[in-house]
C-alpha cells in the first residue's frame, strides 16, 4: 500500500481542469492561496479555452492532466473544480503508464473517476478534497493545507451509525473508496468501475431529489457493488428539494441503511457543502463502530 506523499514549502504543485471551467478569479484565488502556503504553483495558459461542455478540448484536457500527472518536478496535482468531463479522458489515460514517484491528487465531485482509477490502476492514494477559497469555509481549506503539510493522522469524531451493524461494537481495517454518487454509478461497467471488495466507501450528493438517489443506490445494490464492501459512509446529500420545498433524502437514506447488511454511517462536512473536509483515498483507515463511531485515517 503506497502513503500519501508530504509536501514541503518550495515544493511545486499544478492545478489542472479536468471537467468544468471555473471562473478566472476562482483559478487566481486558488493560485494565490496555494502560494501563500509556501508552494509554487503551475497553471499552463492554456488551461482553458471553447468547448461545448467542459473547460477545454479533450484533447487538451488529457495533455494537461498527463503531463500533471507525469512530470518529475511537481510533486502534487489539484483539480481547480469538477462539474463534468473528466470520464471523457479516461479512455486516454489507460495508455499512460504510473510513473515511478506517486503524487498527491485532489479533487472532488466529477473527479470521482480519476481518483477511482489512480486508485485501481496506478495504486496511487488520493485526497478528496478541495479548496476554493470563495467556496468553502476557512476550517475547511486549513483542514486541506494540514492534509498536505502534515504527516499525522486524520480523525473524523462525528459520526452516526444509521443500522444496527453500525452500532455494535467492533473495528474494521481497510481502506476508503468512492466519491459522488452519481460518478461512482456512472462507472458501472467501465474500467473503473469501483472496486468495493473489503472497502469502506464513500458516497456524497448534490442537487439530487429522494427517488433519484435512491435508485442511484438501487442500482449500486443489484449490480452487487457493496457485496463485499466492509461498510459504507454516507457524506453530504445536500438541496435536491421536492416541489412542494420538502426532502426525502433522509428517509431515503435511512431505509438503504437499515436494508443494508454491513454497517452504514453518516458524517457531515465531507461532499459540495461549504464545510468541506479533505479525506484520504486509497489509505489505511480504522472505523470504529458502536456508541462512537470514529473513523482515522492514515497517510
Amino acid at each position: 500500500m503506497k502513503k500519501l506523499p508530504v509536501l514541503s514549502p518550495g515544493d511545486s504543485i499544478e492545478i489542472i481542469a479536468p471537467s468544468s471551467r471555473s471562473t478566472d478569479s476562482q483559478l487566481l484565488a486558488l493560485q494565490e492561496l496555494l502560494a501563500s502556503w509556501g508552494l509554487n504553483c503551475i497553471v499552463q495558459e492554456d488551461i482553458f479555452a471553447r468547448d461545448l461542455l467542459c473547460a477545454n478540448t479533450d484533447e487538451m484536457r488529457f495533455n494537461h492532466l498527463k503531463n500533471a500527472l507525469l512530470n518529475p518536478n511537481t510533486k502534487a496535482v489539484i483539480c481547480v473544480r469538477g462539474g463534468y468531463g473528466a470520464t471523457r479522458l479516461i479512455p486516454k489515460l489507460a495508455t499512460l503508464h504510473p510513473p515511478e514517484m506517486t503524487k498527491i491528487f485532489i479533487g472532488i465531485s466529477d473527479i470521482t473517476c480519476l481518483h477511482l482509477y489512480l486508485q485501481q490502476h496506478w495504486g496511487w492514494p488520493t485526497i478528496h478534497g478541495a479548496a476554493a477559497p470563495d467556496k468553502f469555509s476557512k476550517e475547511s481549506i486549513a483542514a486541506v493545507k494540514s492534509i498536505l503539510f502534515g504527516d499525522t493522522p486524520i480523525q473524523f469524531n462525528d459520526l452516526i451509525p444509521l443500522n444496527k451493524q453500525a452500532k455494535k461494537e467492533g473495528m474494521i481495517k481497510g481502506q476508503v473508496t468512492g466519491g459522488n454518487l452519481a460518478i461512482v454509478q456512472s462507472g458501472i461497467g467501465t474500467s473503473w468501475h469501483m472496486d468495493g471488495r473489503d472497502k469502506i466507501i464513500l458516497l456524497e450528493e448534490v442537487g439530487e431529489r429522494g427517488y433519484r438517489v435512491d435508485r442511484m443506490l438501487e442500482h449500486l445494490e443489484q449490480a452487487k457493488v457493496f457485496s463485499n464492501a466492509t461498510a459504507i459512509i454516507l457524506g453530504d446529500f445536500l438541496e435536491g428539494l421536492e416541489p412542494n420545498g420538502s426532502s426525502l433524502i433522509e428517509p431515503v437514506l435511512q431505509r438503504f441503511a437499515e436494508h443494508s447488511a454491513i454497517p452504514v454511517l453518516r458524517i457531515a462536512g465531507i461532499g459540495h457543502g461549504a464545510i468541506n473536509y479533505p479525506i484520504p483515498l486509497g489509505t489505511e483507515v480504522h472505523l470504529q463502530l458502536g456508541a462512537q463511531p470514529q473513523l482515522t485515517c492514515f497517510r
